[in-house]
């Protein structure tokens, strides 16, 4: 059974620009969404989907989009500074995942 997360404003905010940057990632390519998806392996409407920030769009969809486009190497950056999760673990200390070998700290 599929849900889909209900979003507040802010976050559908975060969401058009996000997608409004793979869209503008995608023309600075002069890449059509055809030829996107076609890259992505996906269908056109997919791409559609994306580009206009439709909450159920999978997270695997964007991850393809922005390898395509070029910023794998990039992702790592996203969570790479943690101020809040570090000050909360310093001060309450960590209540749940442990680190799993193998797995890649960023």
């Amino acid at each position: 059974m599929q849900t889909t997360a209900i979003l507040s404003s802010d976050e559908l905010e975060s969401l058009r620009l996000l997608s409004e940057r793979v869209r503008l990632a995608r023309l600075r390519r002069n890449l059509s969404q055809a030829e996107l998806a076609e890259r992505m392996g996906v269908r056109r409407l997919t791409v559609v989907s994306l580009e206009k920030g439709r909450p159920g769009v999978t997270i695997s969809t964007l991850l393809k989009a922005l390898t395509v486009l070029g910023y794998t190497s990039r992702l790592g950056d996203l969570l790479a500074s943690d101020p809040i999760g570090e000050e909360m673990e310093i001060a309450i200390g960590r209540k749940r995942a442990g680190s799993k070998a193998g797995v890649a700290d960023f």
